[in-house]
């Protein structure tokens, strides 16, 4: 397996920022003088449920991913995502059948490109696939007390978005003969693919691990900060409380498995319509898959592709918040 220095470094920044988060911690419970602004007992609680609730999504998540990105070939799924519209619709539906997370959809995406698949299809895909997969629904049901209202709400929202976007980008796409490069071979010669599975799989939780674990701390310390928790009072049924949380989930870009989790920590804080905001913008517009979609999709794909996703977004969650279904949803 071999890595790029880049990537070298982000896992190691990512690294030391959860050991750096986890001494704050740990300080926080060593002197007393801190509980004032800090509940220690719901930080504590809210963390560990997270956690544990979470990390067995994660796993499987990243394992599945591992399998579907070294055994199932992009010719495969080209052939059934045609340009016309139920091409579009099977390119939104794939993770029902291949749940892939947004840590590895852009690479699929890719080799759907060589393949042939035109770049609006593609883009569908990379939109939808990270939250329409049967793996973020189960984790996004049990999440949310097994709420199928969530549920819908959120694969609706997520591939009605996908679709939109795609069309929009149809008008304007523009084909890319550059290709995104991977800081990790899959099929070198002579090594068995379940080897690489395991390989590919171990640097995927190493990658996405420390993300999830420092996200849980945040949504912890959100929720036990006593002076924090006063402001969000204001902020609870306002506007802004949904362009915020669409910042903080392109910010975190937690893994589609695991983001639920990390939500429901924040739902007394904060509105249906912006937990709904933080769901949708962390799988769609995160900063991880930002960095490497500019060598699959064409700058002006990207602009409007992203700017009606991020429209579409705001819009669905401001919609929750005012129809009478976005109470049933607290």
């Amino acid at each position: 397996m071999h890595e790029t220095a880049s990537g070298l470094k982000a896992r190691t920044a990512a690294l030391i920022a959860l050991i750096v988060s986890c001494t704050a911690v740990i300080a926080i419970y060593e002197f007393g003088a801190f509980q004032r602004f800090l509940n220690i007992a719901l930080f504590r609680d809210l963390f560990q449920s997270i956690v544990w609730e979470g990390i067995p999504f994660v796993v499987l998540g990243v394992a599945l991913s591992a399998i579907v990105e070294v055994w199932v070939k992009a010719d495969v799924m080209a052939g059934v995502l045609s340009d016309g519209l139920m091409g579009r619709l099977m390119a939104g539906l794939t993770g029902l059948f291949i749940p892939a997370c947004d840590c590895g959809v852009v690479p699929l995406a890719r080799g759907l490109r060589r393949k042939g698949v035109s770049e609006s299809v593609a883009f569908t895909f990379v939109l939808s696939v990270p939250t329409v997969n049967w793996i973020a629904m189960a984790a996004t049901f049990f999440a949310f007390h097994r709420e199928w209202q969530w549920l819908l709400v959120r694969m609706g929202a997520a591939l009605a978005i996908s679709l939109v976007a795609g069309f929009v980008v149809r008008f304007g796409e523009e084909g890319l003969t550059e290709r995104v490069q991977t800081s990790i071979h899959l099929h070198d010669h002579g090594r068995s693919k379940w080897r690489s599975v395991i390989e590919h799989a171990q640097s995927e939780l190493f990658e996405v691990g420390p993300f999830f674990a420092a996200s849980a701390l945040l949504a912890g310390l959100v929720q036990g900060f006593t002076p924090l928790r006063a402001v969000t009072v204001f902020t609870h049924d306002s506007l802004w409380s949904i362009p915020l949380m669409m910042a903080l989930g392109a910010i975190l870009s937690l893994c589609s498995s695991a983001d639920a989790f990390v939500a429901i920590g924040l739902s007394t804080l904060f509105s249906p319509g912006a937990i709904l905001a933080f769901l949708l913008a962390g799988q769609m517009i995160d900063l991880r898959n930002l960095v490497m979609m500019p060598k699959v999709f064409s700058r002006r794909t990207l602009t409007l592709g992203l700017t009606v996703a991020a429209i579409g977004i705001f819009a669905v969650a401001v919609l929750v918040n005012h129809l009478s279904f976005g109470k049933m949803l607290v």
